[in-house]
Order: structure tokens, then C-alpha cells, then sequence
């Protein structure tokens, strides 16, 4: 039994940590994308990833994670979480929020959808009505020509995953 109290105990301080952290972020105009946990007692490091609609820099990250460690040592005792770590969310992880794609109008986006069809296509519009929808430039190939090109309305709910695609091609 001592180990489930011990798993609540932990699992409180969790809460109190993330409520603490939200808290922070919401006068802020930087948003939280995830919270991630990892490592074991003593040894757990908390990572959180924040962003906003133009980005972020290593300069505003350093303030953040100095505030945020500052704010949970005042507010709270976590013997358990040995690092805090604050970042961007970097190219490789996927979009999780509409609002993340205006600095990313003008690239090519890959996209799984609820559905599993995938789509490729630049980012060429955002509309934030409703529950939003992007539209996507598609190449389409056909044998023996050129490229032609078809705009694609995409609901964001019918969105699974989407990431900027990586292109290290001069154009």
C-alpha cells in the first residue's frame, strides 16, 4: 500500500507543478505545447515546451526557465524533480495548435489526417473561423509535364499530425 501513496504523493505534486506553470503562461503570450516527465525519483526532469504565434528565441527561453525555476522554489518543495528544462518545440516535433502555422505561411507542410491519407502542400492560408481551416498549395505531378499546381482546403479538426517539412534545397 505504501507504494500507491507514495505514486498519489507524486502524482499531486505533478498537478500542483503543472498548475503552478499554467498559471505562469497565462498572462503571458507564450503558450505551453507540452509538458513532459521523464527519469525517476531523484533523478526527474521536467521539459516544457512553450511557443508563440512568432516564435521564440534563446533569449526568451533563459528568462522563462529563470522565472519558472525561481516561482517553483518559492511555491513549492519538489525533492523529486532534479532539472527543469525549458525549450521550443524544434522542427522535428509535430504542430499540436492552429496559431503555430502563421510563421509558417509560405512552407511546405506535411500532414497525416484523421483518416491516414497523407498530404503534402505549402501553407498558403489560415483561417482562425470556426474551428479553422488551412490551404495547401499541392503539387500535382503527371507524367511527362510540368507541375501543376491545386489549392486544398483542409478543416483543421481532420487533422492528425502536422509538422514543417525540413528542406536543406536552394531554390
Amino acid at each position: 500500500m505504501v507504494g500507491w501513496e507514495t505514486h498519489f504523493f507524486f502524482m499531486e505534486k505533478e498537478n500542483e507543478l503543472r498548475q503552478l506553470i499554467e498559471e505562469y503562461f497565462t498572462e503571458s503570450e507564450y503558450k505551453i505545447i507540452e509538458f513532459v516527465f521523464r527519469g525517476e525519483k531523484g533523478t526527474k526532469v521536467l521539459e516544457i515546451f512553450v511557443d508563440n504565434k512568432n516564435g521564440i528565441n534563446i533569449d526568451e527561453i533563459t528568462k522563462i526557465n529563470k522565472d519558472l525555476s525561481g516561482l517553483i522554489d518559492e511555491k513549492l518543495v519538489l525533492n523529486d524533480v532534479s532539472n527543469l528544462v525549458v525549450s521550443s518545440p524544434g522542427a522535428e516535433r509535430p504542430l499540436k495548435f492552429l496559431w503555430q502555422l502563421h510563421k509558417h505561411t509560405g512552407r511546405i507542410l506535411e500532414l497525416e489526417l484523421n483518416d491516414g491519407e497523407k498530404a503534402e502542400g505549402k501553407l498558403t492560408g489560415i483561417s482562425e473561423e470556426g474551428e479553422g481551416r488551412i490551404t495547401l498549395e499541392i503539387a500535382v505531378k503527371e507524367k511527362g509535364k510540368k507541375n501543376s499546381f491545386t489549392e486544398r482546403e483542409i478543416n483543421f479538426r481532420d487533422i492528425k499530425e502536422f509538422k514543417v517539412k525540413i528542406s536543406f534545397s536552394k531554390k
